[in-house]
Formats: C-alpha cells, structure tokens, sequence
C-alpha cells in the first residue's frame, strides 16, 4: 500500500510540476510592445545589424508607432515572435513586419515605405516568400 501511495504521490509532483513548467513558459512569452524588444541585447543586435543604412530612419531605430499584438508563428518549419509596427501617424504608407526567431538570434522583415518594399536580414527563400503575405495581412486586410 506504501508504494502505491509513493508512486501516486510521485506521478501528482511530476504532473504539478510539468504545469508549473507550462505555466512558465507561457508567462514568458507573453506578447510585448515592439519598442520592448529593443531592451533585449540580442533582439537589438540582431535587428540593427538586419536594418543596416535603415537603422538611422527613426521610425524603424525606435519602433514606438502603432502596433497590432504580436504572434508566435511557424514559417518554413522554425518558430518566429511575428511583431509589426507602423509610423506614427502614417501607417497606410509606412509599415512593418518582423519575424524574429530567439533560438537563432535572427531577425528577417519586410519593411514598406510609400510604395517600395525592402527586405530585412537576408530572409532564407521559404521565409522570404512568405514575408509578403503576413504584410498584406497585418496592413491590407480588411477586418
């Protein structure tokens, strides 16, 4: 009788424990404003270094423009924080879209601005393809 106790006693810790593991980890992932990913050391490094020239276009630098919430996405199999974000005051001619994936340090974007479309970061093929899309969703779709 101990040992059956012992086991379910075992069994009811690992299950508390694998929902406190869970429950981390969605706290940790909450969804942040845009401007609240530059605070990260290696989100900044990684999307300064992907903007490159554009870093110096402020609107991008300090990404404190309108923003829909951002999303946890897969594109290609790898697992990316989605986050967009406008100009302020001139989002229908100046928008962005990040992907940015934490594993890899890696930021890749489509940035729109009055007409042109730039990438970002050097998007491998499939994401790059993608880019497109998740823009015109984000800024072009009607709710």
């Amino acid at each position: 009788m101990t040992r059956s106790m012992d086991r379910l006693a075992g069994v009811a810790l690992a299950v508390m424990a694998l929902a406190l593991l869970v429950a981390f980890a969605a706290f940790a992932q909450k969804p942040k404003e845009p401007w609240e990913y530059l605070q990260e050391p290696a989100f900044k490094s990684a999307y300064m270094k992907a903007l490159g020239p554009k870093s110096k276009t402020a609107w991008l630098a300090k990404r404190d423009g309108p923003a829909p919430q951002d999303k946890f996405i897969t594109v290609a199999g790898e697992r990316y924080v989605m986050n967009s974000f406008c100009k302020n005051h001139d989002c229908n001619n100046n928008s962005a879209v990040l992907l940015y994936s934490p594993a890899k340090k890696a930021v890749y974007g489509t940035i729109y601005e009055k007409g042109k479309t730039t990438y970002i970061g050097d998007p491998p093929g499939p994401v790059a393809a993608e880019l497109p899309a998740l823009w015109k969703k984000e800024w072009r779709s009607n709710p």
